[in-house]
């Protein structure tokens, strides 16, 4: 029995070899184990299968016995990428990207409760929000195939925020938009803050947008799949501020990848330059973290949809325009995204009194009717 680095041609190689006999048979394969105390348990649980396979027991499939997380996380995003659409694509390698680089040659066996404590500590001295982290480790317990309260059973679940969420005033919008004038010409935020500004969409809605769903000349866009159903196809107009910016960021668009078609995403894909429209960005973090730090601003990206819903009801919108507009499915949601600023309840408030004050011009109309009078002495016959 013996597990060794083979060397080949002059280098030594990265994963460990087992060399042992069984049943008068030699037997020399690769373990995939980078330490030898790994190869040697590796080599242990080979004799111990070929054991259970002379003996007409089941065996374990080879391939589960010591994977690493990379080993898992890819497999499971190719088969992802066959029956889910591009966006939930995007968010499982998004969520997994930084499960990767942590965790990636950790072995599966090695995840323990406390090796995920690590990481979440870590993920939250990066200042990572818990449904983040929640979310990161969702999609590795999926990868693995097995649920987070098996997996982990010690480690709960990070709290997560439980707020709505708030409307900006009047003064952070204009904050927010003069920081944009410190942006690099290759950021994308000079576009999608006024958009989100300006039409409520959702950001991933935004940034999923193809140069098909907006009409410059009709002067409206499409939204193309929504979270909800009733979001999912909905027509937004574009106003004037709107149509300014588009056509600023049309102008851009041609100059780096030529005229636009259809399918071409407006907000293309690469960094630190956008490189390929036939992909969407899918990262705005350090870009919005940035703006709002020199605009002094602390908010959320999705905020700017409260701040439109906010702005709506304001402004006197129907609720039925409000709910096509932003592409809720019922009047209780609609109301967890407007926020009416203190001072517009005041203007409300203060129009109801107890005692109106009557203006002549409202009795104009009454036309006072008189009534003949009779003498007494008149009457009497």
């Amino acid at each position: 029995m013996a597990v060794y680095k083979p060397n080949r041609k002059g280098e030594t190689s990265k994963y460990y070899v087992c060399e042992f006999v069984y049943q008068g048979k030699r037997f020399q394969e690769s373990t995939g184990a980078t330490t030898k105390t790994l190869a040697k348990e590796y080599e242990k649980r080979r004799r111990a299968e070929m054991e259970r396979a002379a003996a007409g027991l089941p065996t374990q499939q080879r391939a589960t016995r010591i994977r690493t997380v990379n080993d898992v996380v890819g497999p499971y995003l190719a088969a992802y990428k066959v029956s889910h659409r591009p966006k939930s694509i995007l968010f499982a390698e998004g969520r997994l990207a930084h499960v990767k680089k942590a965790l990636g040659n950790v072995v599966l066996s090695d995840l323990t409760d406390d090796r995920i404590r690590d990481y979440i500590r870590q993920r939250q001295i990066d200042k990572v929000s818990g449904r983040t982290i929640n979310m990161e480790l969702g999609e590795l317990s999926r990868a693995i195939g097995q649920p987070w309260s098996l997996l982990w059973p010690k480690v709960r679940r990070l709290e997560e925020r439980k707020d709505v969420g708030r409307a900006l005033s009047h003064a952070e919008q204009k904050a927010l938009l003069d920081g944009l004038k410190g942006c690099q010409t290759t950021s994308h935020l000079p576009t999608v803050i006024p958009l989100l500004m300006l039409t409520g969409m959702r950001v991933g809605e935004a940034l999923s947008l193809t140069w098909g769903q907006v009409d410059l000349m009709g002067s409206a866009l499409r939204v193309g799949r929504a979270k909800s159903s009733n979001g999912t196809g909905r027509t937004i107009p574009i106003n004037d501020d709107l149509a300014s910016v588009l056509a600023a960021h049309r102008t851009e668009f041609i100059e780096a990848f030529g005229e636009p078609n259809s399918a071409h995403y407006l907000f293309a894909w690469g960094s630190p330059l956008p490189t390929d429209p036939t992909r969407p960005v899918s990262d705005l973090k350090h870009g919005w973290e940035t703006l709002r730090d020199r605009a002094g601003v602390a908010c959320r990206l999705h905020d700017l949809r409260h701040t439109f819903a906010t702005r709506l009801a304001e402004n006197g919108v129907p609720e039925s325009t409000m709910l096509a507009l932003m592409g809720h499915m019922s009047r209780a949601m609609l109301e967890r995204y407007s926020h009416i600023r203190m001072a517009a309840k005041r203007d409300a408030v203060a129009g109801v009194v107890l005692r109106p004050k009557i203006k002549e011009s409202e009795n104009s109309e009454l036309v006072p009717v008189k009534v003949p009078v009779v003498e007494a002495a008149a009457v009497v016959q």
